[in-house]
């Protein structure tokens, strides 16, 4: 099983804007005083600095292998307290050190100018990074003159590329040519593997729609599920059969940990699932994005 979103619960790798961001949604009606703790609670759970928690949780729940994804919040919501490179060296050293269970995706804004595309390529070229990974309510659009060596470096060297979509912290803009971004950069670069995170749970039909133009390029991940009624949820996985190979398992760990219902989700999926939709939707189609094949390339 491989979790293709999760990330690193270290608060030192985090935009203080963005942990602010996720403490406030938290708390309603509670007034300044409650935010402050909720905040000062987040950070506290943002401790797991080698990630032995996150590998005591795959191990619990089944999983054997997941993706760390750097998102590059800095230039829209502060700088952490690592830098961004310091950040990439942090990640790489504890994907070498989970003994290959873990590995991560390059973060890349593109407001950083030609010092990002420069991070992203020295990553990618080193081992335990399988990709880039990128947040467009940051201030920027896939299809951005910008982005394009980008797109050009993945599409070349065949990375894939896993980005956001659906809504984000209130404090942060909305994509305005999604889906149309995300096609063009599909004409421009017709090898180009791409994942959108969240899709299947925040538009389901428009994502199956979009997936089902390009089968061959795009891929949707169902983080943020724990969010979905019982209901909801099967009518989620019962959807998959129409994109069959272009769904993939996803958790967002560890930003819904404290919820204690992935177990729960997890064995309703399997009930509901056949062996055959389980097997694609928990390896092999994360397999097929992340190495543009049914196996890995390791």
């Amino acid at each position: 099983m491989i979790d293709i979103h999760v990330h690193l619960a270290d608060a030192r790798c985090i935009s203080p804007g963005f942990i602010a961001g996720v403490a406030g949604s938290m708390v309603e009606g509670g007034g300044s005083a409650a935010g402050g703790n909720v905040e000062r609670a987040v950070r506290l759970y943002l401790s797991d600095r080698k990630a032995r928690r996150l590998l005591s949780q795959m191990d619990a729940h089944g999983i054997a292998r997941s993706i760390l994804l750097i998102a590059d919040f800095g230039p829209a919501l502060g700088e952490p307290a690592l830098s961004i490179e310091e950040i990439h060296e942090h990640h790489a050293a504890v994907a070498e050190a989970s003994g290959g269970r873990l590995a991560f995706f390059a973060g890349f804004d593109p407001s950083r100018g030609a010092a990002a595309l420069s991070t992203v390529k020295r990553w990618t070229a080193s081992p335990g990074c399988e990709g880039v990974k990128l947040y467009p309510p940051c201030g920027f659009e896939l299809d951005d003159e910008r982005m394009l060596p980008l797109w050009k470096h993945c599409s070349d060297n065949g990375i894939p590329v896993l980005t956001h979509s659906g809504a984000s912290l209130p404090t942060l803009r909305k994509e305005q040519r999604y889906p149309q971004s995300v096609e063009e950069i599909i004409r421009r670069f017709p090898d180009i593997r791409i994942a959108l995170a969240h899709g299947m749970v925040w538009d389901l039909d428009g994502t199956i729609k979009l997936l089902q133009r390009h089968p061959g390029n795009l891929y949707s991940d169902i983080s943020s599920f724990q969010l979905l009624s019982p209901h909801d949820l099967e009518i989620m996985l019962e959807s998959c059969a129409k994109v069959p190979n272009q769904v993939i398992f996803g958790s967002d760990a560890p930003l819904y940990d404290l919820s204690g219902n992935l177990g729960p989700k997890l064995e309703k999926m399997r009930s509901i699932l056949a062996p055959e939709g389980q097997a694609k939707l928990f390896e092999l189609n994360a397999q097929t994005f992340l190495y543009g094949t049914g196996t890995s390339t390791d």
